[in-house]
């Protein structure tokens, strides 16, 4: 009967999905709204912002997963839990979906997007469906009515309290490259752009690409718009809300409503943080990047901890990937977490250990022989931001009195859980390998110099909630630890409360000036996006500063872009054009900058540029406590004003 049950379900969502598949659109021919007085409750539109729109997205959120899902339910052996369940089907998911629809559409030439790419999906769970009604039905779900509840009604209270962050936000550089890379993945087959896309080069590739994935099942449901893109939080969010809740269940297993309502508030302020603060734009933080890559890195962390106990060294391997996949902290977390194990359990069992780093270091060796094979062959250009000469520089200037970013990884997991740490004598054997797990990290990330931000600390904000919320007194008292962490959200809510809560703006409105009067290829014109951001970044070059923001308006060059070849309304006159060199510019027209490749930005109205390029008053939403020095982001060398810096290959007489 469950059987036919999760049947009846899959029905309702693809409807659901099916009858919204175009609230995208609708969403972003809203966007006025973003300006108005009220951005956070749109009256007049109220059923559709904050009923249908959640619900398609989702919806949508839990049917991208479910063909992942249903086939891990159909293998479930007796043994498995309601995490290994999750952890599974969201692995198969996120890499599998996008994989087959790439491969379809290539081989039968239909664009995979709207219907077809929904009846790709429901395709896609026969065989999970198939072999879920042929056996006995699990007891995966039982007891677990807090945890599914929990999982649905968190990113529904995230999406509605951030709403217009996710409908009308202006990308940022980071979220239009992410947008541009998921289009590339839907359009050519592969999310790894050639050597001829210029700066886009090197993201993403194969140790640097979940998101990716993850985003371009959504813009193939929805098309593409900014909304879309950041949807993508939304599963990764639930499904580790549901992992991290099998590591801080009372002994008799069950779920308490506690710790539901604690860690589920715990990761709502998370979310909040995340969405204002961790960026390399000196405004705003874009949902679209890094936030939406933080669940897949610690459910892969906390895959690899599950597995590696269970000593499942095959599923171990390929739940890790959403780490190991995703940025270089995930080698370094499950690194901290094998020197941690080592060290409590007094290097027993040593076997079980080289297994594990045995599989994990294959990982990321394939990753990157997987890398130079493309490179090697043309696909795809080699970055240098995250090679292991540019991971040495970093840690070669080291600082100590940055105490700021304590504050990064203390607060937004409500201050009480990174206390936790010091609770030492509460903590059982598995706790305290997340405390050290969790001291190497910060301690790797506190000590440089340079190019660091909150989002860094991300893990480090949510390994504690585990810890706290499996204290003895917390175990003991659910009750009264859930009212005193609500105390420390409180406290830490208040902390990071954002200069401005408005969804910046200025970005869009500055791209959908520029007018491309180029012919441009209708499939994906890698030239245009190649020059195009290059002419952007010299008429309006980057500040390396904060001395500089207060003369100038720093544009995204990508994010520019991007507005720039999405449709315009109506109402907008062009101010700026890209153009051939060759062309004579009329009586009125002034080129901006140096000519790229035979292509010009002209103005036919310079009073125009010099006040957007002089805009200094941009609104910033980054909360005073979480904002960096852009000093300090793209310094370098050894200082010791105004702070302390040493170069370490000095000190150890290697320079």
């Amino acid at each position: 009967m469950k059987q036919f049950f999760y049947l009846g379900l899959l029905a309702i969502l693809v409807g659901i999905v099916w009858m919204g598949q175009n609230i995208a659109g609708q969403i972003a021919a809203k966007v006025a709204f973003a300006e108005g007085p009220s951005p956070y409750f749109i009256a007049k539109d109220a059923f559709f912002l904050y009923v249908w729109a959640p619900l398609v997205a989702l919806s949508a959120s839990i049917l991208i997963v479910t063909p992942g899902l249903l086939l891990a339910l159909g293998i479930a052996r007796p043994e498995d839990r309601f995490e290994h369940f999750l952890l599974k089907g969201f692995t198969l998911s996120l890499f599998g979906v996008p994989t087959i629809a790439a491969i379809v559409q290539a081989v039968s030439g239909i664009p995979m997007t709207g219907t077809a790419f929904l009846v790709l999906i429901v395709l896609l769970c026969l065989p999970g469906a198939a072999l879920t009604i042929k056996r006995p039905a699990q007891d995966i779900f039982r007891g677990r009515g807090w945890d599914v509840a929990g999982m649905v009604l968190l990113p529904l209270f995230v999406l509605l309290l951030l709403s217009p962050k996710f409908y009308w936000e202006a990308l940022n550089d980071d979220g239009a490259h992410s947008l541009l890379s998921a289009i590339l993945f839907i359009s050519r087959g592969l999310p790894f752009w050639p050597l001829d896309a210029g700066s886009m080069t090197g993201y993403p590739n194969p140790k640097m690409m979940t998101e990716v994935f993850l985003q371009t099942s959504f813009l193939r449901v929805f098309g593409s718009s900014e909304a879309a893109l950041r949807f993508a939080y939304l599963p990764g969010v639930s499904i580790l809300f549901g992992v991290m809740l099998a590591f801080i269940r009372s002994p008799n297993n069950r779920t308490d409503v506690w710790s539901v309502l604690g860690l589920g508030a715990a990761l709502v302020l998370f979310s909040f943080v995340m969405a204002f603060n961790p960026s390399y734009n000196p405004y705003f933080a874009d949902i679209a990047m890094p936030m939406t890559r933080e669940p897949p890195i610690l459910l892969g962390v906390l895959g690899y901890i599950l597995f590696f106990r269970d000593q499942n060294f095959g599923w171990m391997a390929v739940v890790s990937t959403l780490a190991l996949c995703s940025a270089p902290n995930g080698i370094l977390l499950i690194g901290f977490f094998l020197l941690a194990h080592l060290l409590l359990n007094w290097f027993q069992p040593i076997k079980q250990v080289i297994v594990g780093v045995l599989i994990a270091l294959a990982i990321v060796i394939l990753g990157s022989f997987s890398l130079a094979i493309l490179a090697k062959t043309g696909v795809t250009g080699v970055s240098g931001e995250f090679s292991t000469g540019s991971i040495l520089r970093r840690l070669r200037y080291v600082t100590i009195f940055d105490t700021q970013r304590f504050l990064f990884w203390l607060l937004p997991g409500g201050l009480l859980p990174g206390l936790a740490l010091l609770a030492w004598r509460w903590q059982d054997t598995f706790s305290r390998t997340l405390t050290l797990m969790t001291v190497g990290y910060v301690l790797f990330f506190y000590v440089q110099a340079y190019r660091i931000l909150p989002h860094h600390f991300a893990p480090a904000v949510l390994l504690p909630l585990i810890v706290f919320w499996r204290l003895r007194p917390v175990q003991a008292a659910p009750a009264s630890a859930f009212a005193m962490a609500l105390a420390g959200l409180a406290v830490s809510t208040w902390l990071s409360w954002p200069t401005t809560l408005r969804p910046f703006t200025v970005t869009r409105d500055l791209g959908q000036r520029i007018a491309i009067e180029i012919d441009a290829d209708p499939f994906f014109d890698l030239e245009e996006i190649r020059i195009t951001p290059a002419l952007i970044r010299k008429a309006f070059p980057p500040g390396w500063s904060d001395v500089e923001l207060q003369d100038q308006y720093l544009a995204g060059t990508v994010s520019v872009y991007v507005y720039a070849q999405m449709p315009v309304p109506a109402n907008v006159t062009p101010t700026y054009f890209v153009r051939l060199e060759t062309e004579a510019l009329a009586p009125d027209e002034i080129r901006l900058g140096e000519a790229v490749e035979g292509r010009v930005l002209v103005t036919d109205h310079l009073p125009t540029y010099e006040e957007d390029f002089s805009n200094a008053d941009v609104p910033v939403s980054i909360a005073p406590i979480y904002k960096v020095p852009r000093e300090t982001i793209f310094g370098r060398g050894a200082q010791t004003s105004p702070r302390q810096v040493w170069d370490i290959a000095k000190l150890l007489g290697l320079r």
